[in-house]
């Protein structure tokens, strides 16, 4: 009974609708968008097939426990938005075993909106699953993640390298301002194009850490504001 409230909370309180790649999560009380269902199995999302995992997966005690199910229903009585955002948060793992990734955009980030924390997550996402991926012939990209509004870009020094990567830890130990300089440069020739990358605009920081067998070689960071 109480899984089933569940599901009729959601089919309430959020209305789908269909774009290119993905579904829409909007709500019915402001029609902002607060989040976005995409497949992980290359399949085209259909609605149909989205509210039945979605269903099975609210009614499914091992998903959404008893107490998830009260204090989820408990919150709905003040805010229902609130409620089926929650909701999807906690059926997010048995949604994804059924090949789908739900992006709730975080309402915690001044100043970027709910779409474009959800476009940017999803990029991600597909990013993450390519990886490890060759950067250049010194390097690897082995993760990126966002952590709020920033994106962190990890690249991990391969070991015949490690020579150059010695040589790059002793110019910034000697000279930080050149070597931050040159970095800088390296990163605003990639982002700061025109037009600029779309998530700097949204108010991302992006980040670039580099690290070797011995630890972090170096880190800088890049906003809109450095392209200017």
């Amino acid at each position: 009974m109480i899984a089933l409230y569940c599901v009729q909370l959601v089919a309430l309180s959020v209305g789908p609708a269909y774009a290119d790649g993905y579904l829409s999560m909007l709500s019915v009380l402001t029609g902002r968008e607060i989040g976005r269902a995409y497949r992980t199995d290359g399949k085209i999302p259909k609605q149909a097939d989205n509210t039945n995992d979605q269903n099975a997966c609210a009614n499914d005690p091992r998903e959404v426990s008893r107490a998830d199910a009260d204090r989820i229903g408990e919150l709905a009585r003040t805010d229902r938005e609130a409620a089926s955002i929650e909701l999807a948060r906690v059926t997010g793992p048995c949604m994804a075993r059924k090949g789908w990734r739900i992006v709730i955009a975080d309402a915690d980030i001044p100043g970027i909106g709910r779409p474009a924390i959800a476009a940017l997550d999803a990029v991600l996402d597909k990013l993450s699953a390519s990886l490890p991926r060759q950067v250049d012939r010194h390097s690897d990209l082995v993760q990126v993640k966002r952590h709020k509004a920033d994106v962190v870009y990890t690249m991990k020094v391969r070991p015949e390298s490690q020579g150059t990567a010695d040589e790059l830890r002793k110019f910034y130990s000697t000279d930080p301002r050149a070597a931050e300089t040159m970095n800088g440069n390296l990163m605003k020739k990639t982002y700061c194009t025109t037009p600029p990358n779309i998530f700097l605009e949204a108010g991302v920081a992006i980040t670039w850490e580099v690290f070797d067998q011995k630890g972090l070689v170096w880190r800088i960071r890049l906003t809109s504001s450095d392209c200017s």
